[in-house]
């Protein structure tokens, strides 16, 4: 590893194993992440790009606390609970957290990593989370955004309504780039909250593609999305029935 940045305190490490200013496009360099949250939107969006921008591995996150579980996977062997991906000279990194942190170490999570991106001359943050489906007021209501004040970002779709929350490590992220000066977007998709949502992450791709003025293909996710719909119309139907044989039984 090239890097091993410990921020202020003594429980996160990032360890970078590629030089910052090689992933640097021009003067650009964004940094892109998400959480597990409302229809797992942050996460699936996150790895989706990943995997169609054929980024690479080049950084982890380690924590006094982490999980003491790995997830299988063919490029790596496994991946690790928090992880950077980027290529040289894409102007992006790209951080996925296939988990969220403990309580005991959220803040410093999110102060470590602020503080990581403005000693590296990162020049925005954009954040992936989901806002719960039900608070969208139409059919083509598809997201809300919402910025800090050094952000210049001004999207086409309504800002966050007066009165709603952002919550958990998105929250945090958004807090500390605020206090540390550091351009941050949030980009929240209407997601449900009861299962995966590739329909909503499929949203957030389409729109970072757009900020980011990148070509990404969100077919793959969609066709997930119509999968999904279909195994819950099913298991309806069969509902339905159950409860009608049940039915007529007791008459």
């Amino acid at each position: 590893m090239l890097e091993i940045f410990k921020g202020g305190g003594r429980r996160i490490k990032i360890l970078m194993n590629v030089d910052i200013g090689e992933l640097v496009n021009g003067s650009k360099l964004v940094f892109l992440t998400g959480f597990p949250g409302f229809g797992l939107t942050g996460y699936i969006a996150t790895r989706y790009i990943v995997e169609q921008l054929d980024l690479e591995r080049v950084g982890v996150v380690l924590t006094k606390f982490m999980p003491d579980a790995v997830s299988i996977d063919p490029k790596y062997s496994f991946n690790y609970p928090y992880e950077f991906y980027s290529r040289e000279k894409s102007g992006l990194v790209v951080m996925v957290n296939h988990t969220v942190p403990s309580n005991i170490e959220k803040v410093e999570f999110a102060e470590t990593l602020v503080s990581w991106l403005v000693k590296n001359g990162f020049t925005e943050t954009i954040l992936i989370g989901g806002l719960d489906a039900e608070l969208r007021k139409s059919p083509n209501d598809t997201l809300r955004w919402s910025a800090n004040s050094w952000s210049n970002r001004n999207l086409s779709e309504p800002k966050m309504e007066k009165g709603l929350y952002i919550v958990g490590p998105l929250a945090l992220m958004l807090m500390f780039t605020e206090l540390y000066k550091h351009p941050a977007t949030v980009i929240l998709p209407f997601a449900e909250k009861g299962r995966p949502d590739p329909k909503a992450a499929a949203v957030a791709v389409k729109k970072i593609a757009e900020i980011l003025e990148m070509s990404i293909d969100v077919k793959e996710l969609l066709e997930h999305a119509k999968t999904i719909e279909n195994i819950e119309n099913q298991i309806r139907t069969s509902m339905v029935a159950q409860e009608r044989k049940i039915s007529e039984y007791h008459m």
